[in-house]
């Protein structure tokens, strides 16, 4: 087995844990959970399956996967979220191979479950995910939403076979998660310095949307696609307002600085 370290971020994963676990361990021995303050029973359970603990503070997902990193005892690292599993043939792939480059950074495509149903189309039909990388050479950006592997001129290679991802237990899951992913997309745009307008919420929605339903063949999957293709449009329009809100509160609270600034001069002079 190849001198790989897995490394599975946790919050309350007590009925996930486990299985994953023991999908990890088909390609490595040292496996290391970071828990980030759950309140049941899944640092309990993982190091019953025989990972390695550590419970942090939650600073965000790209400080929790590097943190996790630090403690493993190899220098290649592989990336998983506690409501994923490895098929079979990415398994095996994954311990045919030799790390040896460690500008490499490895991607392979995400199958995604609708309670337990596979999504072949549309946006979730189609995701590649980059996972497997040297921690010497490559680590998470601290973006507080849809963090990334940052390197110097990293190489990115495709590994066959495909993890399966069953974190949406139903459409309902879909949009709770477009809601908070919205937030934090927001929270990453005001720092960017990004600006945001009506067309750009509309635009962004309505092309995204259409680019799921018709031109990755949403439609084929039916209501399911027409579901997905609408929790898009709205998730894309959602950021967008609420980056709006936060320019806005941004903007109010400098000019109230401002006047207070002001008003302390006055009575100063």
């Amino acid at each position: 087995m190849n001198c790989l370290s897995v490394v599975i971020i946790t919050y309350n994963e007590e009925h996930n844990i486990a299985e994953c676990i023991r999908s990890a361990s088909l390609v490595s021995k040292d496996i290391v959970v970071v828990d980030c303050g759950s309140h049941d029973q899944t640092v309990a359970i993982a190091t019953k399956e025989g990972a390695r603990s550590f419970i942090i503070e939650w600073r965000g997902y790209g400080f929790s996967k590097n943190f996790g990193a630090a403690q493993a005892k190899y220098d290649w690292i592989f990336s998983i979220d506690a409501d994923e599993r490895l098929s079979e043939e990415l398994a095996m792939a994954i311990r045919k191979m030799s790390f040896t480059e460690c500008s490499s950074i490895y991607k392979f495509r995400r199958k995604n479950h609708i309670d337990r149903k596979e999504i072949r189309f549309g946006t979730l039909g189609f995701e590649m995910v980059e996972r497997i990388y040297h921690r010497h050479c490559t680590r998470w950006d601290l973006t507080p939403v849809h963090e990334k592997l940052v390197g110097n001129q990293p190489i990115k290679k495709t590994i066959t076979g495909n993890m399966l991802h069953f974190g949406l237990n139903s459409f309902d899951d879909h949009k709770q998660k477009a809601i908070r992913y919205a937030r934090l997309s927001a929270e990453k745009y005001l720092v960017q310095g990004r600006s945001t307008y009506f067309l750009q919420r509309a635009g962004s929605a309505i092309f995204n949307s259409v680019k799921s339903y018709v031109f990755l063949l949403g439609f084929i999957e039916g209501k399911q696609g027409f579901f997905i293709a609408r929790s898009i449009a709205y998730y894309c329009w959602l950021k967008y307002f609420y980056l709006d809100r936060l320019l806005n509160k941004s903007v109010s609270g400098e000019i109230h600085r401002h006047k207070r600034s002001m008003a302390i001069k006055a009575v100063s002079n």
